[in-house]
């Protein structure tokens, strides 16, 4: 009777674990599904400078009455008779989702599983070309450190963990926002930092015999990867670490019981039932 009770118990636990293990692996499946789409998704947004955003606002505005009915731009033209006139040029910039989308990963998916989605996502860019898959920007390759944003591909990272590890088991605004920016930090420091360091590298060891292609445009490039796409990384990173609130549920319950907070003194108590139930 004993055996038997013991062995209903191992075979529970034994499921627990099974549920958990393909739990598991199916998030770290999605997401790095996701961020292989997202690394193919490209959004043209104004250049989030004050005068370039205002003269994009007003373009906008004046396309939006133009395409009214003439009656109706009549009465905007004696209210607003600016948005008649011209629209005013402005630039925009190529931005990817990669950041906020590798936050919201790490807010929902926790320190350790979106290690794992982002690092299948970095090893699949590395070695994906000798199965002709290319899933960085340029490419990718075992040659892809000395691309100028490789940098910021190690920050997606350091931004995954560093977000799950602060709102682990935490559900406050505070923790949520200390996340997200501790995330930011991380992303675009590791980037600049080295994108600097590579160039100092090559330069210090090896001066004029190396030659980076994109070593006269090194302040451009951290001006586009962090100066012009930061304030929309800080944007959408709020928005979907809100939007993915939902999911931890999901992921809690996919994972149990190794991810809960309680895994210990649940496992505990199922080892002193097997344990009194065999003393007895």
């Amino acid at each position: 009777m004993n055996r038997s009770l013991h062995l209903v118990e191992e075979r529970r636990l034994r499921r627990k674990k099974r549920k958990s293990l393909v739990g598991r692996t199916v998030l770290v499946v999605s997401s790095f599904v996701l961020l292989f789409c997202m690394a193919f998704t490209v959004f043209q947004f104004p250049i989030a400078l004050p005068l370039n955003l205002s003269n994009f606002f007003q373009a906008t505005a004046v396309e939006l009455v133009a395409s009214f009915p003439s009656t109706w731009q009549t009465k905007v033209a004696e209210y607003f008779p600016a948005l008649l006139s011209k629209p005013l040029p402005y630039e925009v910039s190529n931005y990817t989702m990669m950041g906020p989308v590798a936050i919201a990963l790490g807010y929902v998916l926790g320190p350790v599983l979106v290690l794992y989605a982002i690092g299948a996502f970095l090893l699949l860019g590395l070695f994906g070309p000798l199965l002709h898959i290319y899933p960085f920007a340029d490419g990718g390759g075992t040659a892809y450190y000395l691309q100028p944003g490789f940098g910021y591909l190690i920050g997606l990272l350091a931004a995954g963990w560093v977000t799950g590890r602060i709102t682990l088991n935490k559900r406050t605004s505070l923790s949520q926002a200390a996340g997200i920016l501790a995330g930011l930090v991380c992303l675009h420091g590791i980037g600049a930092l080295y994108l600097f360091g590579t160039y100092l590298y090559f330069y210090l060891t090896e001066g004029s015999k190396t030659y980076l292609e994109w070593q006269p445009w090194i302040f451009q490039y951290i001006r586009n990867l962090t100066w012009y796409s930061l304030p929309y990384d800080v944007i959408f990173a709020f928005l979907l670490v809100g939007l993915a609130f939902p999911l931890r549920w999901l992921v809690k319950t996919l994972t149990v019981p190794y991810d809960s907070p309680n895994k210990g003194r649940r496992a505990g108590y199922e080892t002193r039932i097997v344990e009194e139930v065999g003393a007895n």
